[in-house]
């Protein structure tokens, strides 16, 4: 048994060192994902049964995009969200998990996990996020008509399709940086 257990650590540590840098960034990304999602729970949490002020700002921009007239929201009671109302009838619930911080974490996590560089990691990011943030209001407009127009297909789009493509977003944006940084990295050997 103590022989079993002595190659099977070998043949672990041969793999962990033949995939070294596979087995940092996996280290990378866990801790900032990790990290960063814990952080986000427990400022969530600090707010007890109130939305948390981003749901909220998601919110107001929702109003923004289309007036007043048509959208208003409101607190729910004894719960963490935010009623948007569509026509003065409600229509969907904003709560941590629909207002994009989540996805924007994840999509954090890998870019830095994925070595490039800084100057090209201070301009990825903020653009990176900026397209999240427009897929997830996007997405949120189409769930409020959809709730008000088409109740059937609510749930479908929302649990699987929306989610669908806004994952898919996040992926080509992680094919975008690491051609990027792979990209930097042979034009900075090719000069060395």
């Amino acid at each position: 048994m103590r022989l079993f257990l002595f190659n099977t650590s070998l043949v672990i540590k041969s793999i962990l060192l033949e995939n070294k840098k596979v087995v940092f960034f996996l280290l990378r990304f866990l801790l900032v994902f990790a990290g960063f999602s814990l952080l986000y729970a427990s400022w969530v949490d600090s707010y007890g049964d109130k939305a948390d002020p981003f749901s909220w700002w998601i919110g107001h921009q929702l109003v923004g995009l289309f007036g007043e007239s048509v959208l208003s929201l409101e607190n729910v009671a004894e719960r963490p969200a935010v009623l948007v109302n569509y026509l003065g009838s409600p229509a969907v619930e904003l709560f941590e998990g629909c207002n994009g911080v989540a996805v924007a974490i994840l999509f954090f996590a890998f870019v830095f996990a994925f070595k490039g560089r800084w100057s090209d990691l201070l301009w990825f990011v903020p653009a990176g996020l900026v397209v999240i943030h427009a897929f997830n209001l996007l997405r949120l407009s189409l769930l409020i008509h959809l709730s008000h127009n088409n109740s059937t297909l609510f749930h479908f789009l929302h649990k699987y399709l929306f989610t669908l493509i806004i994952y898919a977003a996040v992926f080509l944006l992680w094919v975008l940086w690491v051609r990027l940084a792979l990209n930097r990295n042979k034009h900075a050997q090719a000069q060395s």
